[in-house]
């Protein structure tokens, strides 16, 4: 399955830069390319230091930082999507940085494993 993602995703990738550099021209292309990625560490380093303090400050307060931690996890996907060059990555990318997608990909992901272990 993961062998079938690194092969089908820089394929879109390929499709998808040749038709908008067909459509906008080459280096208009590599300009939003640029932009997005630049775009992207600015928000991931805005967001990964309100997560750092939160979870600084959830500690200091006794309490475990279980949403900091699930929101670093997401984080990270996020950042390297969005560094990642190509449109499907970043959309990708800035949609898994919604805080709805997130709360929605975590719901699937543990309803996932916990019917996983409970067959066993």
């Amino acid at each position: 399955m993961i062998f079938l993602i690194f092969i089908i995703i820089p394929i879109v990738e390929i499709i998808i830069f040749i038709n908008v550099g067909n459509a906008i021209g080459v280096w208009r292309t590599i300009f939003i390319i640029l932009i997005t990625a630049l775009i992207g560490i600015f928000l991931v380093r805005r967001r990964g230091l309100s997560l750092l303090f939160n979870a600084q400050q959830n500690m200091s307060e006794g309490m475990m930082p279980t949403e900091e931690i699930k929101g670093g996890i997401f984080l990270l996907i996020s950042g390297l999507l969005l560094i990642t060059p190509g449109f499907f990555t970043d959309c990708v990318g800035f949609a898994v940085f919604l805080k709805p997608v997130q709360n929605f990909i975590a719901l699937r992901a543990k309803n996932y494993f916990v019917s996983r272990t409970r067959r066993y």
